[in-house]
């Protein structure tokens, strides 16, 4: 498959309350942004795809990081490939100090991609571009997640996170022939994961957006319940993000990530490597199995800065991805070995807000070459 992906100029607009241009502050301090991405891409397979992405921060009333912040994106192609995600969260939420969370999604994909289960699934180049790894999906969901705090101290904080979710998923063609056709992976006749959230969160970063200094931890357990969904399992997963400063302008960013998911397992709820955040360079969900560890390291610098035009600043990023994948029959076994590497390059532009951050990546790995462009850094 073919892609090309071209992203046009952002369109933003800054909208300053009476309040704040009479005390003359930034805008960021107590104002609204609204910014828009349009983009179009082709491939072989989904054909031409348009479509952009919104934010929209809202600063108002000094809570930081924000009052409230808007995400949506929408993506569709003549042929019938359709992506629609949003995003709604607002730090005081019940008219409480609770940070909440509400998320929706559609998609309607024609290659979804699946390569077996296990950290050793093979791979062939005129089999990708064959189609032989995909298959066509329809899924959506919900969920909403809450984060309370339980503990402050200048800036850190432990929160309990709590929240639920519901997502269903369905594989609606098995091409012929295709790998998913021949494993028929569990799951395969589709169905409803309707599961519950709870869990830690520790944060002490200087900066939510852009960290250069400080730790975040996460520690989130799921359960669904066979009673109320079709497939009965729970998952728990553990994120720690650590970022220090060198020479005073380039920051260290470390990510490490676990995962075990249990139970009655469909094949979209296994432990994924290979996205936009791990083994970047991989195509997506290249490896799957029940567990997977994961760590990044990546080199982080602002180069250029324009403070007085629209706060806009360049800079770039370099990143080596690593992990690996463990199933039932291999659960651990070889803990220390066969752990997959990717290296890669990429840019950022930041404007009208350090929380505004534009990031392109390129990551090269055994199978190929994938690039990534999105809002805000990959962690």
């Amino acid at each position: 498959m073919k892609r090309f992906i071209f992203l046009f100029v952002i369109v933003a607009v800054v909208h300053q309350t009476a309040s704040a241009q009479k005390a003359n502050r930034p805008a960021a301090k107590d104002s609204v942004i609204h910014a828009f991405i349009p983009g179009i891409s082709y491939s072989s397979n989904e054909g031409l795809i348009i479509g952009g992405l919104y934010n929209r921060f809202d600063y108002r009333g000094g809570i930081k990081p924000f009052n409230n912040y808007l995400e949506a994106s929408a993506l569709a192609s003549f042929k019938g490939f359709i992506e629609v995600e949003g995003s709604y969260e607002k730090t005081r939420s019940f008219g409480r100090k609770i940070r909440s969370e509400f998320n929706i999604f559609f998609r309607r994909y024609l290659t979804d991609n699946f390569f077996g289960v296990g950290n050793s699934t093979s791979f062939s180049q005129n089999r990708w571009e064959d189609g032989y790894y995909y298959f066509e999906s329809i899924s959506f969901g919900v969920n909403f997640l809450a984060r309370k705090p339980v503990y402050s101290d200048n800036d850190s904080q432990l929160d309990f996170l709590f929240g639920a979710g519901s997502e269903y998923h369905i594989p609606y063609v098995r091409k012929e022939p295709s790998y998913f056709a021949r494993f028929t992976p569990n799951g395969s006749d589709g169905g409803w994961v309707n599961y519950l959230n709870a869990g830690l969160i520790w944060e002490n970063r200087d900066h939510e957006f852009d960290p250069h200094t400080g730790n975040h931890i996460e520690l989130e357990f799921r359960l669904s319940p066979a009673l109320i969904s079709t497939y009965g399992l729970a998952t728990a997963r553990f994120e720690y993000l650590q970022y220090f400063y060198l020479f005073n302008f380039l920051t260290v960013a470390n990510r490490f990530a676990a995962r075990h998911a249990m139970g009655d397992v469909p094949f979209w709820e296994l432990s994924k490597l290979g996205d936009s955040i791990t083994l970047r360079g991989y195509p997506l969900n290249r490896f799957q199995g029940n567990s997977f560890i994961a760590y990044t390291f990546e080199l982080r610098a602002w180069v250029i800065k324009f403070p007085d035009f629209y706060k806009l600043k360049f800079g770039g990023q370099l990143f080596t991805d690593i992990g690996r994948v463990f199933t039932p029959q291999a659960d651990f076994g070889d803990l220390f070995e066969d752990y997959k590497q990717t290296v890669g390059f990429g840019v950022a532009m930041s404007v009208l807000s350090p929380q505004l951050i534009i990031r392109g990546d390129i990551g090269f790995s055994e199978d190929m070459n994938q690039v990534y462009i999105g809002v805000g850094y990959a962690f």
